[in-house]
């Protein structure tokens, strides 16, 4: 082998191109030839070290050792080639399907195993891309076949190996074996390709949701009456200047020094996604449920009733949703937004029973709606807890105002003192308004500070584990609506997923259409994600995301290499044996449990010297 420059000079702007080729030299019938092995790109070394490269990377490819030791850009360049002519010679060969008897004397000292990639977690997220129509869907969009495998690599990257586009490009390149399983080269790939791909995800979106929206429906049955609406929020890196919809608000994770994006989706009473959106970070909750509603689809309703009922939480739960809700021909469950007062007399209904403690509830019928007065033993423990500690950290806080005023060194100045009160007032609003504060004051100087509590039965009634649902379903029993509301936990567990497991946070990109698209492929992925579950479901098993996608991990795809006794250097591509996970997991999705077949080849012969071959 060795190594040739080619010189190419663009005519119309008189540009010189310089860029390399790995060549081979061969002999035929009508004389010696040369072919191309290996597009080498542009190479940074010096001229005089081609050779030596050239011989590395034939020693790699034949199993010899080199007698001296190269320097590290070298052999790293020999090794990074090697393995991309293995990939290129494997990945033309067809797999083998039918195994057959195929005896080799090896040398045994001369196995290697290489090219070691994931493929479990992979598999499965391949399956469901497949079963919920996405490569025939793209295709009627006008997505040609490399441009599907490369949204496919995304979609489910995202679910395999959540995190930004740039990482996903290092993954599949380095680690994953998704890019065999798609067909595709992953060293020709690059990220402004994975970028285009975002983009034209999202100049899609409105098809590609109403797909699988209809695809999931007729696959699985999905009954659609349960409408469960929430936001949450994502922060994002750096300052976000050239984003519009990035902006600085309340952050539920606590993140107030980002700019922060607004997330509203949608879920069925299945836990499949119907609808999302993407809203500034500073939205205010109560208005995005007019948009919401507007992207419902409206079938696939069940025949007994003629519209879905919509599950919201308090803070959307204002009288004008309620009013824009029955205005749509739909019905509402909520909790809602003030606190119950005394409970009424009324006989009290064993709501829930269980570990957690027990819920009664009391109903009231109202005009056009239904009461139903909860109160909780688990949460009734839960607020009490909550309770202590902010009592102790607002009366730590009042106890260190008062020492100050005792230290010689002390602020003592009457304004400073009430602004410290203030402050502290404002840091723990929710125990604080049942406190009464008195400073004495001398002149401009504060004397002492005292503090009682003021309205001890309120305090008991904040966190007493009550509250009040409402709804306009008369139809539904105690438990029947307590439970209906309580299936709104399944989309706080399902942006836990999205935030923890898909990759939704945090965000690294600057311009709106990007930030978009990362968080519609989070979306596409959660529909992978949500068809899994359900067939798993389905099959008994109920193992946690990253639970099956950490132990589903272990089964790879393996080159092992040897040396048998004419000379040869034989490659075999294979996938490791599957465990009894593996299988269980396999047979309830009906996936096979070798995802990838064997593939085979031999390099030809005299490449090693008679000196080094096994003895016969």
């Amino acid at each position: 082998m060795f190594i040739r420059e080619i010189t190419k000079k663009e005519h119309a702007t008189g540009k010189v191109y310089v860029y390399h080729r790995l060549m081979e030299a061969f002999r035929t019938p009508k004389g010696p030839r040369q072919r191309i092995v290996l597009d080498l790109g542009r190479l940074e070394i010096p001229r005089e070290r081609w050779k030596a490269l050239a011989d590395r990377i034939e020693q790699i490819l034949t199993g010899q050792r080199s007698l001296w030791a190269l320097e590290e850009p070298i052999e790293t360049l020999a090794r990074e080639f090697a393995g991309q002519i293995k990939r290129k010679e494997l990945r033309a060969l067809p797999p083998v399907r039918k195994p057959e008897s195929e005896w080799e004397t090896v040398d045994l000292g001369s196995l290697t195993q290489e090219e070691v990639r994931t493929l479990g977690g992979e598999a499965l997220g391949h399956w469901a891309f497949g079963k919920l129509g996405l490569p025939k869907m793209l295709e009627g969009l006008g997505f040609s076949p490399a441009q599907s495998a490369v949204a496919a690599l995304l979609i489910i990257g995202r679910l395999v190996h959540p995190g930004r586009e740039r990482s996903t490009f290092l993954w599949a390149s380095e680690c994953s074996a998704l890019d065999e399983l798609l067909g595709i080269d992953s060293g020709k790939l690059s990220l402004s390709a994975l970028y285009r791909l975002s983009d034209a995800l999202v100049e899609h979106r409105e098809a590609i949701d109403a797909h699988l929206r209809e695809n999931e429906r007729h696959l699985f049955g999905l009954r659609e009456s349960i409408i469960l609406y929430d936001l949450t929020n994502t922060f994002l890196t750096g300052t976000a200047r050239e984003s519009i919809l990035a902006r600085r608000g309340r952050s539920k994770e606590k993140r107030t020094d980002c700019p922060l994006l607004t997330v509203a989706l949608v879920l069925d009473e299945d836990g499949f996604p119907k609808a999302s959106r993407i809203f500034e970070g500073n939205v205010s909750e109560p208005s995005t449920l007019g948009a919401i509603l507007d992207a419902l689809p409206a079938s696939g309703q069940l025949p007994l009733r003629s519209a879905p009922t919509v599950v919201i939480d308090a803070g959307i739960a204002t009288k004008e949703n309620l009013e824009l809700i029955r205005s749509r021909k739909m019905d509402y469950v909520c909790v809602s937004r003030s606190r119950p007062g005394e409970l009424p007399d009324a006989e009290k209904v064993l709501v829930k029973t269980g570990p957690g403690g027990t819920v009664e509830g009391i109903r009231l019928d109202r005009e056009g709606e239904v009461l139903l007065y909860c109160t909780s033993t688990g949460r009734s423990a839960k607020e009490q807890s909550m309770r202590e500690r902010a009592q102790k950290r607002f009366e730590e806080g009042l106890a260190a105002i008062g020492a100050s005023l005792q230290n010689p060194r002390g602020v003592k100045r009457y304004d400073k003192i009430i602004e410290r009160v203030g402050k502290l007032r404002q840091r723990h609003a929710s125990i604080a308004q049942f406190y009464e504060i008195r400073v004495e004051r001398s002149g401009d100087q504060a004397g002492a500070l005292h503090w009682r509590i003021e309205n001890e039965e309120g305090l008991k009634a904040r966190f007493c584990g009550a509250y009040l649902i409402r709804s306009s379903r008369k139809d539904l029993d105690e438990k029947s609506l307590w439970s209906l509301y309580t299936t709104l936990t399944l989309v706080e567990e399902d942006f836990r997923s999205l935030k923890s497991h898909l990759g939704l946070r945090p965000m690294y990109h600057r311009l709106d259409r990007r930030l978009e698209g990362h968080l519609f492929i989070s979306i596409c992925a959660y529909h992978l994600l949500a068809a899994i579950q359900r067939r798993l479901r389905h099959a008994g098993i109920h193992h946690g995301w990253d639970t099956i996608r950490t132990r589903m991990a272990s089964q790879c795809r393996v080159t092992v290499g040897l040396t048998n006794d004419k000379g040869q250097r034989i490659f075999v591509r294979q996938t490791t044996e599957p465990e009894s996970f593996h299988r269980e997991i396999y047979r309830a999705l009906g996936v096979h449990p070798k995802p990838l077949q064997r593939k085979a080849i031999h390099t030809r012969e005299d490449v090693v010297p008679k000196s080094k071959r096994p003895e016969a």
